[in-house]
């Protein structure tokens, strides 16, 4: 699944508009015009949309769901962006998410029995490791989908 994919996933199960898209990623510090979201939605965009643009609307969604939070003291700059390696943005993607919905371990664990998708506590932490440690694994795809697709239904509720 690439980035657009994914972008696409998540605005079809949050319900988002292009306008709502251009928004998020307003708050995410990030210039993106209603027609190139449009694009993007449609699959039609000419440059590869960077993983460094999609953890950027995360972060806007962080902001948009909770609002924004006031740098700490001596902090001059916002979170850099923590995606190192291509191969864990489902990981930076299911983690962002948990914190723009405020869900815990068990709400995440909920929503994917909504799906069907069996997976325990200790799988789902190793997903919310830090890269690098012993026991960090990879998210494949499956997982975000399906958590995609729980939310979705979730929203509708």
């Amino acid at each position: 699944m690439n980035n657009t994919e994914r972008l696409m996933r998540l605005s079809d199960a949050l319900g988002f508009e292009a306008l709502d898209i251009v928004e998020v990623f307003e708050l995410g510090h990030v210039e993106m015009s209603e027609e190139a979201v449009n694009k993007l939605l449609l699959g039609q965009n000419e440059t590869p949309f960077e993983y460094e643009t999609l953890e950027a609307f995360l972060n806007g969604l962080i902001v948009f769901n909770r609002g924004e939070q006031p740098l700490k003291p001596g902090q001059t700059e916002r979170q850099p962006m923590i995606v190192e390696d291509p191969r864990s943005i489902n990981n930076v993607m299911l983690k962002k998410l948990k914190i723009a919905f405020s869900l815990s371990s068990e709400d995440m664990l909920d929503l994917f029995k909504v799906v069907e998708i069996s997976i325990s506590k200790d799988k789902l932490s190793s997903l919310f490791r830090k890269e690098g440690h012993k026991s960090y694994k990879y998210c494949r795809d499956v997982y975000v989908i399906g958590f995609l697709k729980a939310l979705g239904q979730r929203s509708k509720m």
